[in-house]
């Protein structure tokens, strides 16, 4: 099964965004589709928690709300920055474009 960190250049490629590298890192390699959510009216918050340690959830928090979730919400605690933005992005990708996993 794929990781979703996988699946985030599937998503760019149903979105005909430029494809983003199968090895990407960072905010910035993202940023279309934060941009995009963002335009949908969505927020986005990324927490970087430097009292986090290795017996916590993971020092890196993304968080995604706002109208076109409705009264639902994502959230996820995670070891690293990509981790973290993919599980958003895909989840967003799931409820609001209609993204689909692949098996």
């Amino acid at each position: 099964m794929q990781t979703d960190k996988q699946l985030v250049p599937d998503i760019f490629a149903q979105l005909g965004i430029p494809l983003v590298e199968a090895n990407w890192s960072g905010v910035d390699a993202v940023l279309p589709i934060l941009e995009k959510m963002k335009a949908e009216g969505a927020v986005v918050v990324l927490k970087f928690d430097g009292e986090r340690g290795p017996d916590d959830n993971g020092a890196y928090t993304a968080v995604a709300s706002g109208p076109p979730l409705g009264e639902d919400f994502l959230r996820v605690d995670a070891d690293t920055l990509e981790e973290a933005l993919a599980y958003v992005i895909v989840r967003y990708a799931a409820k609001r474009w209609k993204y689909v996993r692949p098996s």
